[in-house]
């Protein structure tokens, strides 16, 4: 395995030629940065900037759904009271070499500030600059939320050996060094997250097992041990080949996810608050999603 190498924003790095650039990161960011005022209404009532702590109850953060397809092209889906993912926008056609990424509101005011960008060959870049480089150590990396109030989006990784590691994020580009918070996360055939789903405030992450059992990992406000302990969901989410956490895609101020199935159907489960059910019932929002290499929020 290649060692990680973390600079800040505008810092020199070994491994300098990681793409995309930070101003690749800054269009996904803008796209990602949906108005409050444009989302507003009976269910939201737009807020200041203010630290995830003090952010207005029950509204999750709204950025939106983006996709990369197997030529690169990088397109983005606003979200949408009524049809969930409004009609698609092309951003961009050179993003062959990214692997995933995930959008960030660091200061809590619902919108996104940034977006962290993991690249095929192991660099991270974020709007303010280029990260680091050696992130292939990790078979699965995203940023759920504040989990360790920080004010900024942390980031999580899971080795090949299934452990899970965490990285502080300070909302300005730049991460601490990891520290571990579990093991066994290989079992685990899907790991996502993007907001609270449980009512709490806190940023939450959900986990398919290879049997297809969905878990809840409740977040704990705590960088040290993120999660309580896991509680089951629902099972027969193997249908799926892909699942993104996307905060709130309906505005109603709750997190949502979508799954798209191998034959590229679309489907929302709409984030209910609730943590002993976390999602309501799927329901169908697209086909032909399977043109998409990787889909994330």
């Amino acid at each position: 395995m290649g060692t990680l190498s973390t600079a800040a924003a505008g810092t020199a790095s070994a491994d300098t030629s990681a793409s995309p650039t930070s101003a690749d990161a800054a269009r996904i960011t803008r796209a990602a940065h949906i108005p409050q005022e444009a989302v507003s209404g009976p269910s939201r009532t737009p807020t200041a900037a203010a630290s995830p702590a003090t952010a207005a109850s029950g509204t999750a953060a709204v950025f939106g759904m983006f996709a990369i397809d197997t030529r690169g092209n990088l397109y983005s889906y606003a979200p949408d009271s009524a049809d969930v993912l409004a009609p698609r926008e092309q951003l961009a056609t050179d993003f062959a070499d990214v692997r995933t990424a995930g959008s960030a509101d660091d200061d809590g005011d619902g919108v996104a500030d940034d977006t962290w960008v993991w690249t095929t060959n192991g660099g991270l870049s974020s709007s303010y600059g280029y990260v680091g480089g050696g992130w292939n150590i990790y078979d699965s990396v995203f940023t759920p939320g504040d989990l360790g109030g920080a004010q900024g989006y942390d980031v999580l990784g899971r080795d090949a050996d299934g452990v899970l590691w965490f990285y502080y994020g300070y909302g300005d580009g730049t991460l601490t060094a990891r520290h571990k918070v579990g093991s066994s996360w290989d079992q685990y055939t899907q790991l996502t997250g993007k907001g609270d789903l449980t009512g709490d405030q806190r940023p939450d992450l959900v986990a398919r097992d290879s049997s297809g059992v969905l878990w809840l990992y409740k977040g704990t406000g705590d960088g040290n041990a993120p999660f309580e302990a896991r509680t089951k969901v629902g099972s027969g989410w193997n249908q799926f080949d892909a699942l993104v956490a996307t905060g709130d895609m309906d505005l109603d101020g709750k997190a949502d996810l979508i799954a798209r199935q191998p034959s590229g159907d679309l489907y929302f489960y709409r984030g209910t608050g609730d943590a002993a059910a976390p999602f309501a019932a799927k329901r169908q929002v697209g086909h032909g999603y399977q043109t998409y290499r990787v889909m994330f929020s």
